[in-house]
């Protein structure tokens, strides 16, 4: 690129001084023809390339010595086709003629007319320039003398409806420069230069379109390739099919040394639409492989209204409130392929970020970042709940995981998230390949300890989502109530949950889920309902005695475990143990979260506890097992006594106590003084199911000596 922006300028340059002395000497000498055909000798010997001028060549004498020439072409390099590698409509450059007996030259303004320039590189990666090149940089150019520009007085330059054709067919990109019109004051007195610049630049390969109107005063050093901007004001106009978007950027000075390949600009604003961004740049490299550094400052705005401003739709947020305040100010570094951002400090409505950013490979953006934010609700820029959220499935994001690149890490004072509240949150992400993983996972979580691993594997046909969570010492009624709204379940929960699901929507994923969980909560209660209170109110309904007096509706228990194996969405018991004052509950059963159903066998264990000695009911429910179910929708589920099983149960009893088999307890006293040991259980089945089967055939055990 640097040697392009030298081939042009030294290429503008010697025309120039080739134009003055044409306007100076050889009007004296040769006749219009002989002229053409000197100048276009004189370009062959230099370039290796024809020059024709199609159009007229005029002079003038008085009060100007003028050159004026139409129609010249420029041939290519070999290789490029017929295509002329330049063109210029017209061109015009007059020398005062009193000044040239003062022995000082004075040039009128340069008019530069329809200018086509075609710059182009083959597949091969060959360009039709470096012959130029080779020439300029061997010094077989036209010497420009101790300079035109520095020593001579030029009254200005006009170059009018200029085109640049910029065309890489090995890289795939085409630029279109088109319109380029630019004006100056005078040049040569040593000092700054006003100066008009229009162009439209198109992008053909990416179809983007923006038109450029710069003004400023320029101090141009073109011997040692300085250029100095001061009042720059430079307009962008974003063009698509049914918009156009303006970005204005300004800089009390914009300085650039070519030779070096440097820039800087101590103070720049930008402005769009209603974003105002000011910093300071420094750039290395320019023409070649630019590398920068600098700050900028985003002052206040609110994101919401910019979208709006950019013809974006906002996103629909549950809370409307968010998006509306942020500011942003950072350190920046970078190059043509990356971008950082250090002592990044972001305010986002009601949060304060701070952290580092960073962008690799704009093409297919890496993302990286390390991150710290006081506190922010995330559940308040999701998406608004359907109305009829509990039938609603849920995508699992495939298609937005596969081409992205995310490494990063988050840390959250506290975090708000899935209706649950985090403390002192570590969150890992990373995204490559289709693949998304949260590792590592920590947090406090209400008032105990969370750790997690979470992956979602979206590379294949099915998305595969992948849960290995524990909670440690967590207050379980804060958690349940956060989430589903409820708070009838309380104690200290400790536990884990590993699960693999897999599916293309979260109904399928809850369907296919394997694994296992468990669950201990400790010295808690369950809250709506008394279960010793309904387990004596069923057995006085079973026995025709009174109700017991109401009590409040509360089960408190030491201890409360379930560990379940998980299959297909059903999560079936393994181990379901509840420790309550006078009773052990066992059972097991499954839960069907794909239909989100329970169905739960349950029998409570009652222990002989002297305190039940002068409770009627509680007299009567003393060494016995008594069957109950929890059954019903997962969301609201029944606890109804097991009628069924306990009748099954009495009668047993009522048979082995008429059959004189009732159960002793393990070394209970014999007449004689000896003891016994307690009849199996299988005997005692066996012997029972026969005397059930003898009373339903009419028999009596004492006429025939019972069943044969």
């Amino acid at each position: 690129m640097k040697r392009i922006f030298k081939i042009l300028l030294g290429l503008l340059g010697a025309v120039i001084v080739l134009l003055v002395l044409a306007a100076l000497v050889l009007p004296l000498v040769y006749d219009k023809e002989d002229l053409k055909a000197a100048i276009a000798q004189g370009v062959r010997d230099q370039t290796g390339r024809d020059l024709s001028i199609d159009g007229a060549l005029d002079f003038s004498v008085f009060p100007w010595l003028a050159l004026e020439v139409a129609d010249l072409s420029l041939g290519n390099a070999e290789g490029f086709g017929e295509q002329p590698f330049a063109e210029i409509g017209e061109a015009r450059i007059g020398v005062a003629l009193m000044p040239l007996l003062r022995k000082q030259i004075s040039v009128d303004e340069i008019t530069l007319d329809g200018l086509q320039l075609n710059l182009a590189v083959d597949a091969r990666g060959k360009n039709n320039w470096d012959d130029l090149a080779a020439t300029e940089e061997s010094g077989t150019a036209a010497d420009t003398g101790p300079g035109l520009f520095s020593s001579k007085r030029v009254a200005g330059l006009n170059i009018r409806d200029a085109n640049v054709d910029f065309h890489d067919r090995q890289a795939g990109a085409h630029y279109l420069l088109s319109g380029f019109s630019l004006r100056t004051g005078a040049l040569g007195d040593d000092k700054p230069v006003p100066l008009e610049l229009e162009t439209l630049l198109e992008d053909v390969a990416a179809g983007t379109r923006t038109a450029i109107d710069m003004g400023a005063t320029a101090a141009i050093d073109l011997e040692a390739e300085r250029y100095v901007f001061d009042e720059l004001d430079l307009l962008l106009t974003i063009q698509s099919a049914d918009r156009e978007q303006p970005v204005r950027i300004r800089a009390p000075q914009l300085s650039m040394d070519l030779a070096n390949q440097t820039l800087q600009l101590d103070e720049y604003s930008v402005e769009l639409a209603k974003l105002e961004t000011r910093g300071a740049l420094s750039a290395r490299g320019i023409l070649e492989d630019p590398v920068f550094d600098g700050s900028l400052s985003v002052a206040e705005f609110s994101p919401a209204e910019l979208m709006r401003a950019l013809q974006m739709e906002a996103p629909a947020t549950a809370d409307p409130q968010v998006l509306q305040r942020a500011s942003i100010t950072a350190n920046l570094s970078g190059s043509g392929t990356q971008l950082t951002l250090s002592d990044l400090t972001m305010e986002l409505d009601q949060s304060r970020f701070a952290g580092e950013m960073s962008i690799r490979n704009f093409d297919r953006p890496a993302i990286g970042f390390t991150l710290e934010v006081d506190e922010i609700d995330l559940d308040r820029y999701l998406e608004p709940a359907a109305e009829d959220s509990g039938s609603e499935e849920v995508a699992m994001p495939q298609q937005e995981l596969r081409g992205q690149e995310v490494r990063g890490q988050l840390k959250a004072g506290k975090l708000r998230m899935a209706g649950l509240e985090f403390s002192d949150a570590e969150v890992g992400i990373a995204i490559r390949d289709g693949r998304l993983r949260l590792n590592p996972l920590t947090a406090g979580f209400y008032d105990g300890r969370y750790s997690g691993d979470i992956a979602l594997d979206g590379s294949g046909a099915l998305p595969v989502l992948s849960l290995d969570e524990k909670i440690d010492a967590i207050t379980f009624q804060r958690l349940v109530a956060d989430l589903v709204d409820n708070e009838s379940l309380s104690g200290t929960a400790q536990g884990h949950v590993r699960l693999t699901g897999r599916g293309k929507s979260s109904n399928e994923v809850l369907e296919s889920l394997q694994g296992d969980l468990a669950l201990t909560l400790d010295e808690g209660a369950l809250e709506g309902i008394n279960i010793w209170h309904e387990i004596r109110r069923g057995m006085a309904l079973y026995k025709g005695l009174p109700p017991p007096e109401p009590e409040p509706k509360r089960t408190v228990f030491s201890r409360m475990q379930v560990a379940a194996d998980v299959a297909d969405g059903v999560v079936t018991t393994r181990t379901l143990v509840g420790e309550l004052p006078f009773l052990t509950v066992r059972g097991d059963g499954a839960i069907d979260l794909g239909q989100s159903r329970v169905d739960l066998g349950l029998v409570a264990e009652v222990r002989n506890a002297p305190e039940l000695a002068a409770d009627p009911l509680g007299s009567e429910l003393g060494g016995r097992s008594l069957p109950f179910r929890i059954s019903g929708p997962l969301e609201n589920p029944k606890l109804s006594v097991d009628w069924e099983a306990l009748l099954k149960s009495e009668a047993t009893d009522m048979l082995l106590d008429k059959l004189g088999l009732g159960t002793k307890e393990s070394g209970q006293e014999t007449e004689e003084g000896g003891t016994e040991e307690a009849a199996p259980q299988d005997s005692l089945e066996e012997t029972a199911k026969g005397a059930l089967f003898d009373l339903l055939k009419g028999k009596d055990k004492d006429k025939d000596g019972g069943r044969p």
